[in-house]
């Protein structure tokens, strides 16, 4: 499953797809200076990034700290799935143990809230 780059939009909440406890907000989707393809610029909600959103000295957005933003290729990144997928995956089928750990709801602080299905 292969994401195309137009899927992310600024503004976006994204996690990384190899640690979805790792979350933050889409600022920047487009080109980096000096490297091919496509990239995605987060802004991570725990401060753990690269940079404040500028790269060899292009400012490609503003992170809110110093080194909590970075630049991720699109496929490392995921939406996540939303509350509606996740039930039509619950009840509609089997669903698999990695999808039941990506159903989650953020609450008002952000936070994420495990779904749990029982029966």
């Amino acid at each position: 499953a292969k994401t195309s780059f137009i899927s992310f939009k600024v503004g976006q909440r994204v996690h990384s797809v190899g640690d979805p406890r790792r979350i933050g907000s889409v600022k920047y989707v487009g080109t980096v200076e000096g490297y091919s393809g496509s990239w995605v610029g987060v802004d991570w909600d725990n401060g753990d990034g690269k940079h404040d959103g500028t790269v060899n000295g292009v400012r490609y957005f503003q992170a809110r700290s110093g080194r909590s933003g970075s630049l991720a290729r699109p496929q490392n990144l995921s939406a996540g799935i939303s509350f509606l997928e996740a039930l039509c995956i619950r009840y509609k089928g089997q669903s698999t143990k990695e999808e039941e750990e990506e159903m989650y709801v953020l609450s008002a602080k952000n936070r994420r809230v495990p779904v749990e299905f029982l029966g």
